[in-house]
Order: C-alpha cells, then structure tokens, then sequence
C-alpha cells in the first residue's frame, strides 16, 4: 500500500485531472455539490475538497469550505485504496463503519462515481 502522503496526493491529482474540462461537466451532472474527503487517523490526515458545485469544478487541498460541504467523508488510507480499487464499495464501506459520512446521504449514494472518474486518471500501478 502507498504511504498516506503518496495515496492523498494521487487521490488529488486524479480528482484535478477528472474534473477538468468535459469530464468536470459530465460529473457534475451526476454529482452536484461539495465533498470533503478526509484520508487517514486523527493525527495523520489529509484533507482535501471537491467541488462540483460552482461552474470551475475543482479539487484542492485542505478543507475550503469552512464547515458549509454539502457531505463530508472520512476514512483510513487503507478503506480509500481499497474503494479506488474497487474491493468494497462505498456503501459497504459505510455498513462496516469504515465510511464516515456527515451531510447529504443522496450526494453519498453517488460516491461510486466519482471514485469511478478518479480511478480512471490515475494510473494503474499508483493503487
């Protein structure tokens, strides 16, 4: 498994890459609103923001919305590469208490597909 560092900044440079230009749009179609993913323990997170909700769709580091993300999701590095990987789903994950979802559930139920634009920009050797 990658270090926590090197799974959060693939995660963010899959993120920017999927949301860019057309791909951005067609996301956003499906997934309207925004998302703080936090990745890892307490002591060791990375944080980062997803917006699919303003017309620059967006990826950034840390936490940029100031409490007013529409869904908020947490879990450890190990939960993350296992969902990029596609070996338990997001809703899995939440039914195990291995998903921690604070917000919108209706934006959660869509999680698959932007894990499923993320995966498609990173490389395959990277998770």
């Amino acid at each position: 498994h990658l270090s926590s560092i090197r799974l959060a900044a693939n995660l963010v440079l899959g993120g920017r890459i999927a949301v860019e230009g057309a791909g951005g749009k067609s996301l956003q179609r499906k997934f309207k609103g925004k998302v703080v993913f936090v990745v890892g323990d307490a002591a060791t997170a990375s944080t980062y923001s997803l917006d699919l909700s303003s017309p620059s769709c967006s990826v950034k580091n840390g936490d940029t919305f100031g409490g007013k993300e529409d869904l908020r999701v947490s879990c450890s590095e190990d939960v993350m590469a296992k969902m990029i990987n596609k070996t338990i789903q997001p809703q899995q994950a939440f039914m195990k208490g291995l998903l921690k979802i604070k917000g919108k559930m209706s934006l959660a139920m869509k999680l698959n597909a932007v894990l499923a634009a993320t995966r498609k920009k990173l490389p395959s050797s990277k998770l």
